[in-house]
C-alpha cells in the first residue's frame, strides 16, 4: 500500500507508520515538527516537513501520490492549553483538517482515517458509551475533533472520499508526552521514580478509558485495509474497562515500588468526569479486541522510564 501519514514524527503516528513500514508498505509522512520529533520517523519512509495547514498540501499529495491511504493523525493535543487558547487549537485541527481532507479528495486517495477522540462525547449518559449517542463535547479539544468529524462525513459523502473516524480512548504507552490525554501516566510515573509524590486533581475519582498504543496501531491497520461498507464510519477505539485515576496512581505507586500518598489539589476546569466507551462496532467490523491489559502496559512503561532515567 502507499500511505500518507499526517502527524507521523508524534508519539502515535510514529508508530502507525512503523507497522506499515514493517509491512513493507510505501509510507509518506507530513509532519511541521512542531509537537514530533524528526528522530522518531521510521527507517525508509519519506518524511516532508510541512504544516497541514500549508495550501501547498494539495501539491505534495498529487506530487507524491497517490495514496491508497491517509492517515491523519498531526494535531495540537494538550487539552489545558486549548481551554486557555481555543483558537489556536482550532486553527490547527478544523482548519488543517479542512485542508487535508481537500488534499486527499483532490489527490484521488482511497480513503482517509482521522484520529478523533472519545473527548467528543463529553459528559456521556450512557457507559460504557457507544458511538450513537448525542455528542456534546465540553472542550475546546472536543469541540475540534467533533468538526473534524462532521467535515469528513461531508468529504465522504459529497467529495467521493471514503473517512473513518476513530475515537479513541486515552491512548498511553512508553513516552507518552507529558502535554497529551494520558499525560497523567508519564507525570505520575517520573515522579514516582524521582522520589516524588504524584499530585491529583480533583477527587481523583474521574475514570478513563485508558488504550495502550500498540492496540491503537492494529485498529488503524485494519480499518485501513477492510472493506468499507458505506463512505462513511466512525468507531470506538477503547477497552469498555473505567479506571479512576486515584487507582491509576495506586497502581503506579507499586509498580514503581513507592510508599507515598497522592497530594490532591484543586480540579481543573473542564475535565470529564466519566469517560469509558463500548468497541463492539468495531470487533463487529474488523475483529479488534484490545491485547493489552492496563497492569501490564502500566508495568512496561515503569521499565522504560526507570531505564531511561538511568541514562
Amino acid at each position: 500500500m502507499r500511505i500518507l501519514l499526517t502527524g507521523g514524527a508524534g508519539f502515535i503516528g510514529s508508530l502507525i507508520a512503523q507497522a506499515y513500514r514493517n509491512r513493507g508498505d510505501h509510507v509518506v509522512i507530513v509532519d511541521s515538527l512542531v509537537t514530533g520529533t524528526a528522530t522518531q520517523v521510521p527507517v525508509g519512509a519519506t518524511f516532508i516537513e510541512q504544516d497541514i495547514r500549508d495550501p501547498d498540501l494539495v501539491r505534495t499529495v498529487i506530487d507524491h501520490g497517490p495514496f491508497d491511504l491517509v492517515s491523519h493523525h498531526a494535531a495540537l493535543k494538550d487539552v489545558r492549553k486549548a481551554l486557555l487558547d481555543p483558537r489556536a487549537d482550532a486553527d490547527a485541527n478544523i482548519l488543517g483538517m479542512i485542508n487535508v481532507l481537500r488534499a486527499a479528495a483532490e489527490g484521488g486517495a482511497g480513503r482517509l482515517v482521522f484520529a478523533s477522540s472519545a473527548a467528543v462525547y463529553g459528559d456521556a449518559a450512557v457507559f460504557p458509551t457507544p458511538e450513537a449517542v448525542e455528542c456534546i463535547p465540553i472542550s475546546p479539544y472536543g469541540i475540534s475533533k467533533m468538526t473534524g468529524e462532521l467535515y469528513g462525513r461531508y468529504f465522504a459523502l459529497n467529495r467521493d472520499l471514503p473517512v473513518i473516524a476513530l475515537r479513541y480512548g486515552t491512548v498511553y504507552g512508553t513516552f507518552t508526552p507529558a502535554a497529551s490525554e494520558a499525560g497523567v501516566i508519564t507525570i505520575f510515573t517520573r515522579r514516582l521514580l524521582s522520589g516524588e509524590v504524584p499530585v491529583i486533581y480533583g477527587d481523583g475519582l474521574q475514570t478513563r478509558d485508558f488504550v495502550n498504543v500498540e492496540d491503537i496501531v492494529r485498529a488503524n491497520i485494519l480499518v485501513g485495509a477492510a472493506p468499507m461498507q458505506s463512505p462513511w464510519a466512525v468507531y470506538n477505539v477503547s477497552t469498555g474497562t473505567e479506571t479512576s485515576v486515584r487507582d491509576l496512581a495506586r497502581t503506579l505507586i507499586s509498580l514503581a515500588g513507592a510508599t507515598c500518598t497522592p497530594r490532591y489539589e484543586a480540579a481543573k476546569a473542564g475535565e470529564i468526569r466519566r469517560n469509558v466507551q463500548d468497541a463492539s462496532r468495531l470487533r463487529e467490523a474488523v475483529g479488534w479486541a484490545p491485547e493489552i491489559q492496563l497492569d501490564q502496559g502500566l508495568a512496561a512503561v515503569v521499565e522504560a522510564t526507570r531505564h531511561a532515567s538511568r541514562g
